[in-house]
């Protein structure tokens, strides 16, 4: 995460921990800090607001858009729950959402140039009171990012334990005086071979029972090359 998330997080984390001592002890100088902690949240989020606001073509009516973006940090900030997601990421969600209910106000939808313009607004603070927390959250996401991430990293061992075995490989079948008079010949052999092995690291299940004898005797040998190799070398 970069300096100005972090600050950012920081800034928010300290204004919910001064909304919380205020509502504890209700007084001028609870209500003070919390004043100050969203000025400094108000001013870390500024350069984003008007980055959004150029971006939603919206700079002729900027302190309009700066109005609305004051509204949706402040509602992002009561509402933030630091377990489920950063701050940047909620806030972002909340200022594009409020800069595009203005713009759609005062220029309507303008993908419907020269046909009816539609004013639907859609603000979030709107989308918030029908349960959008609900319908956002994914509850699959967490176990398809795991498998995601888990068959990234098999198909990276698959091809360092491929590559080395094809380095290994070919170098025994150099050796041999047929291997030396024909080192192309030797090369695409050992790629057909690599292939094969690779794809039997990956889906050792659904393909191994279709194999013939001579490959699966090549990927019997293969395997057990690596094993052996890969259990020599300390970890």
């Amino acid at each position: 995460m970069s300096a100005k998330t972090d600050a950012l997080e920081a800034a928010v984390l300290e204004l919910i921990e001064a909304r919380t001592a205020l509502e504890n002890a209700p007084g001028a100088r609870a209500r003070a800090k919390v004043d100050r902690t969203f000025a400094r949240l108000a001013s870390l989020a500024a350069p984003r607001i008007r980055y959004f606001t150029r971006a939603y073509g919206l700079t002729d009516v900027a302190e309009d858009a700066e109005q609305v973006c004051w509204v949706a940090l402040y509602r992002a900030a009561e509402r933030y729950d630091p377990a489920r997601a950063r701050f940047t990421t909620y806030v972002n969600w909340q200022l594009r959402a409020e800069l595009q209910a203005l713009r759609l106000r005062l220029h309507g939808d303008q993908r419907c140039a020269g046909r009816r313009q539609v004013q639907a607004i859609l603000s979030y603070e709107a989308l918030a009171d029908e349960g959008v927390d609900e319908w956002l959250t994914d509850p699959a996401a967490e176990e398809a990012t795991e498998q995601a991430a888990s068959d990234e990293l098999a198909s990276l061992v698959a091809d360092r334990l491929v590559a080395d075995w094809s380095s290994r490989r070919q170098a025994v079948l150099l050796r041999t005086p047929r291997g030396s008079a024909a080192p192309d010949r030797v090369a695409a052999k050992v790629r057909g071979e690599g292939a094969l092995i690779r794809r039997q690291l990956l889906h050792t299940e659904a393909l191994i029972e279709r194999l013939g004898e001579a490959d699966r005797h090549i990927v019997r040998r293969a395997f057990a090359d690596m094993a052996r190799i890969a259990g020599a070398k300390p970890h």
